[in-house]
């Protein structure tokens, strides 16, 4: 939620969220641009997918986890947001889960957060945790939300 990245900055960190334009160097991708959804009868996938605007949005977010030191997971998200995440946890940044999944969902892989602060996303939660980790960042630390 944009909410939680606003008061991370106000708690003087650096923040990427690939939901705020005004943290990307690539366009927005509105859904309404590729209204057609994926269809094994109609497409490759491989050529589906493979959308300069799409390569150019993926890679950017690659770079971003990348250079960042935490990735934190929104719930509820879909899939990109996840894979993000993996991606950084794979890494070894600190991964934290912030929230909860809808009804009916869940997802094992959160266990392996350092931190799953369930609930209302509130930005002083998760600033405290970082606070209190074991290897706190500075704040000048870049921090990647992700979330969808």
């Amino acid at each position: 939620m944009r909410n939680l990245a606003c008061g991370l900055r106000a708690g003087g960190f650096d923040v990427y969220d690939f939901t705020d334009a005004a943290c990307r160097t690539t366009p927005e991708i509105p859904p309404e641009r590729f209204p057609e959804t994926f269809d094994p009868t109609k497409h490759v996938y491989a050529d589906y997918i493979n959308r300069p605007e799409w390569r150019a949005a993926v890679f950017e977010n690659k770079r971003a986890i990348e250079q960042s030191d935490l990735v934190v997971l929104v719930l509820p998200c879909g899939n990109d947001a996840h894979a993000d995440w993996a991606y950084g946890v794979a890494l070894g940044k600190r991964p934290v889960v912030v929230g909860q999944p809808r009804p009916g969902e869940r997802s094992p892989v959160h266990l392996w957060a350092d931190a799953i602060l369930a609930g209302e996303v509130q930005p002083d939660a998760v600033i405290g945790w970082i606070k209190t980790a074991t290897k706190t960042p500075e704040p000048s630390e870049a921090v990647h939300t992700v979330h969808a």
